[in-house]
């Protein structure tokens, strides 16, 4: 693994007691962010992607595994299985923002998988001069709303329709550098 790439990698412990691999996706992972897509639950698709409609997941996996400048994707893996993606985009007109989205397999919701990678998302984010998060979370998806809440990090609402549009603000707490060797609890 490159020096780059080890200093995106870390280690949590989800709820139900199992430890995950948190790392930046590569070109390798391009197989494995393509099944974790395809297996989404009608359900699950929905919430991530306000559709029921085919999608070019083509075209989304290449970003997530080959980013552009400004754009992050990490990947939860336990046993080798991508088993949750979180991912951000800077905002063009302020590089201080970044747009998020997570995806975590079905059979995986419940037990941390979503709050890991939002934390460490947030910690790369804050080294690379980001300070805040939005999202756009639809009003039904009470598990995101959740795994926000549980953060406990500061958030503002904007808009109460069936798609709401969230500012969060990143904690100052989080401004060390992430490296191999910081576990997140």
């Amino acid at each position: 693994m490159s020096n780059q790439l080890a200093e995106f990698a870390a280690t949590a412990q989800l709820l139900d007691g199992r430890l995950v691999s948190l790392r930046r996706l590569t070109a390798d992972d391009t197989e494995a962010a393509l099944a974790l897509h395809q297996l989404l639950s009608d359900h699950d698709r929905y919430f991530r992607f306000f559709t029921l409609n085919p999608i070019d997941l083509d075209q989304l996996v290449g970003k997530l595994t080959e980013p552009a400048p400004g754009q992050c994707a990490l990947g939860a893996f336990h046993a080798d299985r991508l088993i949750g993606v979180a991912h951000y985009t800077v905002a063009c007109d302020d590089p201080k923002v970044a747009e998020i989205a997570i995806v975590v397999a079905h059979e995986d919701h419940w037990v941390g998988v979503g709050t890991a990678l939002l934390k460490h998302l947030a910690q790369i984010a804050r080294a690379n001069g980001i300070r805040r998060f939005v999202a756009d979370i639809l009003g039904e998806n009470h598990l995101m709303f959740m795994v926000l809440s549980d953060l406990g990090w500061p958030r503002k609402p904007i808009g109460y329709g069936s798609v709401r549009h969230l500012e969060i603000e990143l904690p100052d707490f989080l401004t060390e550098t992430p490296t191999a060797t910081n576990a997140i609890p």
